[in-house]
Parts: C-alpha cells; structure tokens; sequence
C-alpha cells in the first residue's frame, strides 16, 4: 500500500478532526494500517500530530464555512485485494468513512521481486494508462468493468483514439483579486489585461515580451520547466511590478485597483500556480491589493505556506509539482 494511502491520508484525517471537532476527543486518535504500518512508526507519527494541528491552524482558515463541508469526523478506511467485502446499507452515524483503495497486491521480498513489482509506479499514470482519461473511463465505464483483462489494452487505446470528450472552456480561475489562471489557449481577455503565457519550447529570455501587456515564457515543459522556472521569476516579476507601476506603455491610463493579470501554462494548476503564488508573496497584500515591492523584503516558508494555502483555498485543483514550488522557495528566499 502506497504511503499516501497508509500514512499520509490517516493523518490528515486525525489533524483535520482535532481542528474541526476539538470536543470529539474519541476520533482524535490517528487510525493506520496495523499490517503496513509498524508500532514504532505509528507511534512517531502520532507523536507530531500536535505539531500538524499547529501548523494547520497558523493558515488561519475559517473554520465554520469548512464545518459546513465536513460534518462529522474523517476516519480512514482500507480496501485492498485481500479485503474481504460484504454487501452493505450500513450507515457510519459517528464519522465520514475516507476509504483508501489500492489495486496493488502484497508481494513479499524486495520491491523487484515476482515480477517486478515497483512501489510507487502506480502513481505515473503515463506508464500504464495508455492514455486514459477520467473523463474516457467514466463515459465508458460499464464497457471498461466488463471487458476481460487480455483485451483491456486495445480497448483502451481504442476509446482514446476516437473519444469525442473535449477539454471544457478555459474559464480562468480568480486566486486573488487582480489575480487569474488559466490552462492554455489563453481565453479572450480584456485588452489591458497583462498576460503572462508559458511556451512549450525553450526560447530566448529577450523574446519573452511581446508588447507592454504581453509575456510568452519559453522554458520547456513538466519537470525541466518547473526547474528553469527559478531563473525566470525575475524576469517575470520586474514585468509585472512595470505593469502595476504604469511603467508599460498604455498600463498608466488604468488605475491600480483595476489592474488584472492572467497566468496560463499547459495544465492551469503547475506553473501558473508558481508564478501567482511568487507575485501574491511580493507584491500583494492580505485584501490582493499591490503593493511596491519592498527591497531586502524578508519571505520565509511560513508565509509562503500561508499564500500557498489561500490559493488553493480559492482553486482547489491547483496541483503545482514539487519542483515548481522548490523553484518558487528558492526565488523567494535565495
């Protein structure tokens, strides 16, 4: 079992329970798998819960519009190939059953024993999916169920040859007030709008600005953008301090309040991401009003997770990679 699904989530679970139900002291305990999980290190993990509910309580959410989701506490549930299922209208009165379901089977031994079995490699869907969407499986779904393994492999690469699913429009997303992201094609914008757009090629630094409101970012794509994203932070945020300042040609006529920038990249969720959360650490304050960047500005990971964690607030898919976001630390504090 993966340990998103026998550690992290069990935790999450247990902090998530002592934040929004502080009076249901019974579910305070944190629940893991006893056949994955040893005493040793559950007894770790429980150990820093407290310090998770700090931390979590440092982002200063509201709590009672999150009650409003979460009625009754989480407790983590695990189904794998060797669990044993019955049929059942039972309803879990005391809690949310969060149930954590892995298709892998247990091998003993090393992870490259009987035939190769590599924890982990579930998650890189590109090795096995064959290019399956959720929305191709869900159109599909009862053909999928009842079709023999053997012939999976065809039927899938069938489905997605001829799928007729097609992205949803580009609708941009606000993660503060003058703030929006979007997947690529950029949607139609106001014209004084400034656009920041990232390139699937790599291309010259010098070519980047296309006109005053206009930024085409060349630096590769997945991980070796997210990578060559830190070197191009400065670029990217001295545009966008020019535009708020009215440096650009035609960006003085509006005035600062007005002002909207757009950040689109492949997915709407990576890179965008890292660029509107460097700009909201620099140049906006708590209502998403700009603010001149302040030289010698001090930004520690503290306020970084608490930035991070209103953007996600406001765009819950938001799903920049690692590298993005040690990219933006690195900018940020370097």
């Amino acid at each position: 079992m993966p340990d998103a699904l026998s550690k992290t989530v069990p935790i999450w679970c247990c902090v998530i329970n002592r934040v929004l139900f502080p009076e249901v002291v019974q579910l305070h305990k944190l629940y893991t798998p006893p056949n994955v999980v040893s005493l040793s290190e559950h007894s770790q993990a429980e150990a820093r819960i407290p310090e998770h509910v700090v931390s979590l309580k440092a982002l200063d959410f509201d709590v009672a519009a999150l009650r409003q989701h979460i009625s009754k506490p989480l407790r983590p549930i695990w189904v794998t190939q060797e669990s044993q299922l019955v049929p059942t209208e039972h309803v879990f009165d005391d809690f949310h059953p969060v149930i954590c379901c892995t298709s892998s089977r247990r091998v003993p031994g090393g992870e490259m024993s009987e035939g190769g079995y590599i924890q982990g490699a579930g998650d890189d869907t590109e090795n096995w999916a064959l290019g399956l969407t959720a929305p191709v499986f869900w159109s599909n779904v009862a053909m999928l169920l009842s079709t023999p393994e053997s012939a999976l492999p065809n039927l899938v690469r069938s489905l997605v040859a001829n799928s007729t699913v097609r992205p949803a429009t580009h609708t941009p997303i606000q993660v503060a007030r003058c703030l929006s992201v979007s997947q690529l094609p950029v949607p139609a914008q106001p014209p004084a709008t400034c656009i920041i757009a990232f390139v699937s090629e790599t291309t010259d630094p010098s070519s980047w600005i296309k006109s005053p409101a206009l930024m085409e970012v060349g630096i590769g794509k997945q991980k070796l953008a997210s990578r060559n994203l830190r070197v191009a932070l400065p670029t990217i945020c001295d545009f966008v301090d020019a535009y708020f300042k009215g440096e650009t040609q035609g960006s003085g006529d509006i005035s600062a309040s007005k002002k909207q920038i757009l950040i689109a990249c492949e997915t709407g969720k990576d890179l965008s991401i890292g660029v509107a959360l460097a700009l909201v650490c620099q140049f906006l304050d708590d209502e998403g009003n700009y603010k001149p960047r302040t030289p010698n500005l001090a930004i520690n990971k503290s306020l970084i997770t608490t930035k991070l964690s209103r953007i996600t607030l406001a765009f819950p898919e938001a799903n920049p990679s690692r590298t993005t976001l040690r990219s933006v630390n690195s900018y940020l504090m370097g």
